[in-house]
């Protein structure tokens, strides 16, 4: 199976200030950079794309787009496997073992299969590291920074995706392609979760890609930590020192 890991996300400018490097795949953390974290948890599992990142780090290594939709697209073309996984550089606790535990849980029938994590793990495992949640009936939820695809699936369905893309920052563009009664049953699931299930998003998101969706509940919250900004990599330097304090 193929790896397909993005690397090309750069830093926003308070991020680079406060960090010293241009893109989030070089953050270090720890004595490591978080594209060597990535790489060594993902090798085990299947033959590594790196999109992006310092020159010389793969086999098998493009360039990365101008968005992330553009990223995703140039791994998907550099694909050989009836499925891969899509993994994200942004992830300094990931480890092989959550991933594996994520692809065995996986349902083969299913076009996308997408790791979500109870909310409470990540507060427990990493605190302080804020995390979106969505509440749906079965609980408090944040997604992860993985994904099992199957690979001519998802070449069928990149013109919608990009569609979407092109309309996140319009409700009504999006609610057009989504279908505005899902988008309703988030909005009122913010003050009533019972409202919303799991299967109730994994239909709807199916419907608008064309394929089966499956959210896949795993407890292993580093799959679902990532940084983004100055803030959040704050809070994990805090951890860090925290962490050091308590070895010693």
């Amino acid at each position: 199976m193929d790896v397909v890991i993005l690397a090309g996300g750069t830093c926003d400018p308070d991020l680079a200030a406060l960090s010293g490097v241009a893109t989030r795949a070089e953050l270090p953390f720890r004595g490591r950079r978080f594209v060597d974290i990535v790489l060594e948890a993902t090798a085990p599992l299947g033959d590594l794309v790196l999109v992006g990142g310092p020159a010389g780090l793969a086999d098998r290594q493009v360039a990365p787009g101008s968005t992330f939709l553009e990223s995703v697209s140039s791994g998907l073309d550099a694909v050989r496997t009836e499925a891969f996984l899509l993994v994200t550089c942004d992830t300094p606790f990931l480890t092989t073992e959550g991933l594996r535990d994520f692809l065995d849980r996986c349902d083969p029938e299913a076009g996308v299969n997408y790791p979500i994590i109870p909310i409470a793990d990540c507060e427990a495992q990493f605190p302080g590291l804020k995390r979106t949640a969505l509440k749906m009936r079965e609980g408090r939820f944040t997604g992860g920074n993985a994904a099992l695809i199957r690979t001519g699936l998802m070449r069928a369905s990149l013109p919608v995706l990009e569609q979407a893309y092109a309309a996140r920052k319009s409700p009504l563009r999006l609610a057009g392609l989504v279908g505005w009664q899902t988008l309703l049953r988030v909005m009122v699931g913010r003050l009533s979760p019972n409202t919303l299930t799991q299967r109730t998003l994994e239909r709807a998101v199916g419907a608008f890609l064309g394929m089966p969706v499956k959210g896949i509940v795993t407890h292993h919250a580093e799959i679902g930590t990532d940084i983004d900004d100055a803030t959040q990599y704050s809070a994990l330097l805090a951890l860090q020192n925290r962490d050091e304090t308590t070895s010693t």
